[in-house]
């Protein structure tokens, strides 16, 4: 009978062994699931802190001409990768917007490239802007007429991708035809 005890017993320890060694891999899987769980939250706290926002809008007005500005709102630089400018169903090369529009590159304005810059988070640019207010009022014209329209891709340090279409920025991949 003693033996029968001695065995029940051995048993017994054994399946406590069991399952205190179960709740002890049970409570490891856990813990590394919430060490993952975390790491992501960070991750993207971390993505959120460096986020660009960049919009551009075409301003006229009869005191000051017209200019394209372009700021990154975010809190990140910007990373200008590409740009790209369609008149009507045509697309350009911003460099050659003038020429395609008016027939001429030869007036009083200044331009600035701004494919394969770095905007920091607060900052902007002016691609072009036209000063002389008949020029000014020639290439506005223009632009409505022929339906301007800009997409800027570009990237955060992380190589997150957006395109600002203006003042609506879409997340995307820079160089699909969205």
């Amino acid at each position: 009978m003693r033996e029968r005890t001695k065995h029940h017993s051995s048993k017994a320890r054994l399946n406590a062994g069991v399952i205190i060694g179960v709740i002890a891999i049970l409570i490891n899987v856990i813990t590394v699931s919430v060490y993952i769980y975390q790491a992501n939250i960070m991750q993207k706290q971390q993505h959120a802190s460096a986020w660009p926002y960049l919009e551009w809008l075409l301003i006229f007005n009869e005191e000051d001409g017209l200019r394209l500005e372009v700021k990154n709102n975010g809190v990140g630089p910007a990373i200008i990768k590409q740009t790209l400018v369609r008149l009507g169903d045509k697309t350009i090369a911003l460099d050659s917007l003038f020429s395609q529009l008016i027939d001429t590159d030869y007036f009083p304005h200044v331009t600035s490239p701004i494919q394969n810059r770095v905007l920091p988070a607060g900052a902007s640019i002016t691609p072009f802007k036209i000063s002389n207010i008949e020029w000014a009022g020639k290439v506005n014209h223009a632009l409505q007429a022929r339906s301007f329209k800009l997409k800027i891709c570009y990237e955060s340090i992380y190589g997150d991708q957006w395109v600002s279409s203006g003042t609506t920025v879409e997340e995307t991949i820079c160089g699909s035809d969205k």
